[in-house]
């Protein structure tokens, strides 16, 4: 079981370490269990014997001093009368309790942590104590509701009701006999020192019971009950962990932010625990300094200066009963903003959420507080987004947001800001006195698996520019390019403005007019999270600079190769709104072909950028970016309703050229339309289906502007929708670009 923020300050941890003396801990008590089931017959081993006509219940538990109530609980009523001279011999009620028993002790049922946490029975003397003689004899004194006896039994041979004598007075059975299902029970020996494991003691309740036809007399009735022991293992081991996490160091200005996390294992147990290992788990949000302890080891990945997270392994030695041992680990923060994200839970993630400890033992007998999650307490700058704004003036003299780049891929971009950047840092470092940046990408789209092949979950990409030592997601502005009309055309802008948001909402693509977009972090799809490092990207979140080269090392790979696939203004589209798929055919009879989401049909040489994007009624709109060419177009219905189509191309400066058609549909029904290059689209007189009462087809230009069109697509697109990245071979052996 994992714990979370089981953290203390030092001076709380002081203090546990003089109030948690080995003498204190030298004893542990058993873990929490409930009863098992009981697996093997009834009345073997510790299983216990029940009756349909009697149970019993305890107060709390026994332990040194300890005194509780056992409570018998018959199924049916307490006897009122018996006529038991002449038949039926009846009962009233029938049947019903005539006597009450003591509780007596069957024996102790215990888990024996041992072997394999089994269901054992023993001898109380051998189930409590070390040493068998400290048992006392009785073990338990029995105390009844009048001092006396916990047994009691109604006179039905002489009194018609039973009638019992209290003191001088009578009283019937029905009133006498039910303070007798209490019984008091007081625990007469020392505090349990030889518990195998969670322990019960195993008492015997009853009573007699009658019915008509009985005469004069009842039955005995019994079951097993069991009451829980306080006590301690014997020769037990009880490996704890508990750690805490705090700043070393926040140099925000220079870029050096590091934190102490510390580990106390402790034995908690009797015996010396053998083989004692601990396992220190980093987030890639940090990166491993160094370790107060030889024994510590971390992975040899942990060795290379650019490497992000990793694990420790400590480990080959023993701790005696009673002992405790501190090991410390000195870490980098890297990525403040996302060890918080992890931390908080506002970042998903398939591990844990911050610096995992988890110790074993090869004789440890409770492994249910081996784990625990140290979260920091990073202590960010007040900033916000008008902050970075600011900041970035003394950025925008030297960086235009301009490129003369054309990609298909938003990478490339991305790259290409990060580069420029890093150059501008290394000619003007003054600029980024107050500034700090990275590459990021968001989770929001979903690269799905079109036509059965596995995809992955990959974004949108840009650099986060951000006020130093502050969390980025709150403060940052986002520099980010597209191939295509964007999904966050509503939500970027361009020009002098952009800070105040008077700027010039971007509604085109990069790779037409050459603008970057400049996203306030809390308006980008999905949560912005670092970059992958995995392909060689090391980035700096917290800052790079000359005396910590080392930590920030590596080299920023080239970015890969532009491949195939078409983008504005070379390019054609065809966007829909279902409930249509989408089957078309280039001028030498290749085809592509949607299906439920998916691109099931990809012929065409080149690859094709493709977007799905779901509709509430589960139909799919759709994105398709074609290469150049004479292209016919088939809409076949998957349910009534109507549809609308926009087939655009672009002219040598980028301006696009629509036409926008609105149609009715039903399943199976073929509309058929063309689209040509560089001519204008037209629609092409459909074959003639059979006659289909309320269905009647419509067609023509006009309506929506494309460009409106596909950005509120595209909008759509960046909530959630599955995506079939850029393709340059045919469907079989496609690959995924980033979007």
């Amino acid at each position: 079981m994992t714990t979370f923020a089981r953290i203390f300050s030092p001076a709380v941890l002081l203090a546990l370490l003089f109030t948690l003396s080995p003498a204190a801990i030298g004893a542990a008590p058993p873990p929490d269990m409930p009863l098992p089931p009981c697996a093997t017959t009834p009345g073997v081993d510790a299983c216990a014997i029940l009756s349909p006509d009697v149970t019993g219940v305890s107060s709390g538990k026994l332990g040194e001093g300890a005194t509780v109530t056992i409570t018998t609980v018959p199924t049916h009523g307490v006897c009122f009368e018996h006529i038991g001279y002449a038949e039926p011999f009846t009962w009233s009620p029938s049947p019903c309790y005539s006597g009450v028993e003591t509780p007596a002790v069957v024996g102790c049922a215990f888990f024996d942590l041992k072997d394999g946490a089994t269901f054992k029975q023993l001898p109380c003397a051998d189930a409590l104590y070390r040493d068998r003689s400290r048992t006392p004899t009785p073990l338990l004194t029995m105390t009844g509701p009048k001092g006396g006896s916990c047994s009691a039994a109604g006179n039905f041979q002489v009194y018609i009701y039973g009638n019992m004598r209290d003191g001088d007075a009578l009283v019937g059975w029905a009133e006498y006999g039910p303070q007798f299902l209490d019984c008091r029970v007081t625990f007469n020996g020392p505090r349990p020192d030889g518990l195998h494991g969670p322990t019960w003691v195993k008492l015997r309740v009853g009573i007699s019971q009658s019915q008509t036809g009985d005469y004069r007399r009842g039955y005995s009735r019994t079951a097993h009950i069991y009451v829980p022991v306080d006590g301690d293992l014997r020769d037990a081991v009880d490996v704890d962990v508990v750690a805490t996490a705090t700043i070393q160091e926040a140099d925000w200005d220079n870029g050096r932010v590091t934190a102490l996390y510390r580990a106390t294992l402790w034995n908690r147990g009797g015996e010396t625990a053998e083989n004692v290992a601990l396992t220190v788990g980093l987030p890639s949000q940090l990166k491993y300094l160094s370790t107060s302890d030889a024994l510590c080891v971390p992975a040899d990945t942990m060795s290379d200066p650019a490497s992000r997270g990793g694990t420790l392994q400590c480990s080959g030695f023993d701790m005696p009963a009673g002992s405790f041992r501190a090991f410390d680990v000195v870490a980098r923060v890297v990525n403040a903003t996302d060890l918080d994200g992890i931390q908080s839970g506002e970042i998903e993630t398939m591990g844990v959420r911050g610096v995992a400890f988890k110790v074993v033992a090869s004789n440890d007998t409770d492994t249910s507080n081996n784990e625990v999650v140290a979260e920091l307490d990073i202590p960010f700058r007040n900033g916000s987004y008008s902050d970075t704004v600011a900041a970035m003036q003394a950025l925008n003299t030297h960086f235009d947001y301009m490129t003369n780049i054309r990609a298909s891929q938003c990478n490339v971009y991305k790259d290409d800001i990060f580069n420029r950047l890093e150059q501008l840092r290394t000619l003007n470092p003054d600029i980024f006195a107050n500034l700090s940046y990275g590459g990021v990408t968001s989770g929001a789209y979903d690269i799905g698996n079109a036509g059965g092949l596995l995809g992955r979950s990959l974004g949108h990409v840009g650099v986060v520019v951000y006020a130093k030592g502050t969390n980025y997601r709150r403060s940052g502005v986002i520099i980010n390019g597209t191939p295509m009309p964007s999904p966050l055309s509503g939500d970027s802008f361009v020009g002098p403005g952009e800070a105040s948001g008077s700027g010039t909402a971007f509604s085109g693509a990069t790779s037409i007019d050459g603008r970057y977009l400049r996203t306030a972090a809390d308006k980008f799809p999905g949560i912005p999270k670092e970059e992958s490092s995995s392909a060689g990207y090391v980035y700096g979140f917290e800052g790079k600079y000359g005396h910590n080269s080392v930590e920030f090392g590596g080299t920023v790979p080239q970015p890969p190769a532009v491949d195939s696939c078409p983008f504005a203004p070379d390019a054609v589209v065809v966007n829909t709104e279902s409930p249509v798929e989408i089957i078309l055919t280039n001028s030498r009879g290749q085809r592509v072909e949607t299906s439920d989401g998916g691109i099931i049909t990809q012929e065409l040489d080149s690859g094709i950028h493709s977007m799905a994007f779901p509709h509430i009624d589960g139909t799919y709109g759709w994105t398709l970016a074609l290469p150049v060419d004479d292209y016919d177009v088939q809409l076949r219905g998957t349910r009534e309703g109507s549809y609308r189509l926009t087939l655009t191309t672009f002219g040598a400066d980028g301006t696009p050229d629509n036409v926008v058609t609105s149609g009715v549909t039903s399943p199976g029904k073929i509309d058929a339309y063309a689209i040509g290059a560089p001519l204008t689209p037209s629609p092409v007189p459909p074959t003639p289906d059979p006659p289909r009462s309320g269905n009647e087809r419509s067609g023509g230009g006009g309506g929506l502007d494309a460009t409106t069109l596909l950005a509120l697509g595209l909008a759509l697109f960046a909530r959630q929708f599955r995506f079939s990245p850029c393709r340059a071979r045919r469907a079989a052996r496609r690959t995924h670009r980033r979007a």
